[in-house]
């Protein structure tokens, strides 16, 4: 039997009047059959395109291709089928380009994709978009469907989401114990990765910031550099990594020794403010655009600047639908899980921004971060 996800996926199919999905971003794939590919390469070099995903309207095929380099990868995955080309190997010389089409072209031969196919607009290839028209496919458009099919969360992936929310805790209590004058952005950082890697048990991904110091926080975001940490110094920890294909996310904001200045201290209250509101707000049923504005509307009341969303989802993907700003029209549903990640911008400051992941349950929200919000 096909996993609730993937059978979301063709019950998005279906809502566009199609006969097949046709997977083609990362993150998508990834939510169809669990593949998670090497993430940190983008399009692998060995590849002619991306790793495809197959998921029939009825839900009863899901299939893979992917070059040989993934295969074994692949074949733990939770795809029924697997199909494969070669993109490396010692004796072969023709372009991986035209060896990627004709798997491609096998793969729809072999699976009998026809008829209309639903595909994601912003990450469908020339070659996979070419060989759809040459089998004389109708091809429509599906992110708006997988966006909603994607944003309430299964209990497997709300338990994925609960260790990468783990990880990141480890992350951040190791920025408060590594984050100290003298150290370089990048020292501090190599203990920050370490520490989530040995929950994880694996080397991870990572995406976010950590940057140290009035300007750099000021610009809201930026990664380790040899900087050195100086007393004085606002520091802001971003920390994204993603563990068995799902993203944890999470921000902290640490101030180095000494004593904050009135000015920063008015940032940081203020931004701990937001977060009180996001938990007494944050429910199912109300809209995305009002709770924005509740959240927002604690920054503006203080007069400090925050120029950024004041959240968004997360799965598969770091940042997914929906976005928590003032005019996103969605009702917030039981089972999303968003990033609410407030924060206050000043450049002759710094900046401070305070980021825990939430689970909207029936009745209000859990807080899945286990890690506190605190300045030292």
């Amino acid at each position: 039997m096909s996993d609730e996800r993937a059978l979301r996926v063709a019950e998005a199919a279906r809502s566009v009047g199609a006969d097949w999905a046709l997977l083609t971003s990362a993150d998508a794939v990834c939510y169809a059959t669990q593949h998670t590919g090497i993430i940190e390469w983008g399009v692998s070099p060995f590849a002619g395109g991306p790793s495809l995903a197959f998921v029939s309207a009825d839900g009863s095929v899901v299939a893979l291709l992917v070059n040989n380099i993934e295969e074994a990868g692949a074949r733990r995955a939770g795809a029924g089928r697997v199909l494969t080309y070669v993109g490396l190997a010692l004796g072969e010389r023709s372009p991986v380009a035209d060896r990627y089409r004709a798997a491609v072209r096998n793969a729809l031969d072999e699976l009998g994709v026809g008829g209309v196919v639903a595909v994601e607009a912003a990450t469908l290839s020339a070659i996979v978009a070419e060989e759809l028209a040459a089998r004389g496919v109708t091809a429509v458009t599906i992110d708006t469907e997988l966006d909603r099919v994607r944003s309430t969360k299964t209990a497997v992936e709300i338990e994925r989401l609960r260790f990468a929310a783990e990880v990141v805790d480890a992350g951040q209590k190791a920025v408060l114990a590594a984050a100290r004058p003298g150290r370089t952005e990048l020292e501090i950082w190599a203990d920050v990765r370490l520490a989530m890697e040995e929950v994880a048990g694996e080397r991870v991904p990572v995406a976010g910031d950590l940057t140290s110091g009035v300007a750099n926080t000021a610009a809201i975001s930026g990664w380790p550099t040899g900087r050195v940490v100086q007393e004085g110094d606002p520091v802001l920890c971003d920390l994204g990594p993603r563990v068995n294909g799902y993203w944890g996310d999470s921000c902290n904001t640490l101030f180095i020794g000494g004593e904050p200045s009135a000015a920063f201290m008015k940032l940081y209250t203020t931004t701990q403010r937001s977060v009180e509101v996001i938990l007494e707000t944050l429910r199912p049923g109300i809209k995305a655009a009002d709770f924005d504005r509740k959240v927002r509307s604690v920054f503006e009341d203080a007069g400090v600047n925050n120029p950024l969303h004041i959240g968004h989802g997360i799965g598969t993907g770091v940042h997914e639908w929906p976005r928590i700003v003032p005019d996103q029209d969605v009702t917030i549903q039981e089972g999303m899980v968003l990033m609410c990640e407030p924060g206050a911008y000043d450049p002759a400051v710094g900046g401070v921004r305070l980021e825990w992941m939430y689970l909207v349950t029936a009745n209000g929200n859990e807080v899945l971060s286990g890690f506190p919000h605190t300045l030292r």
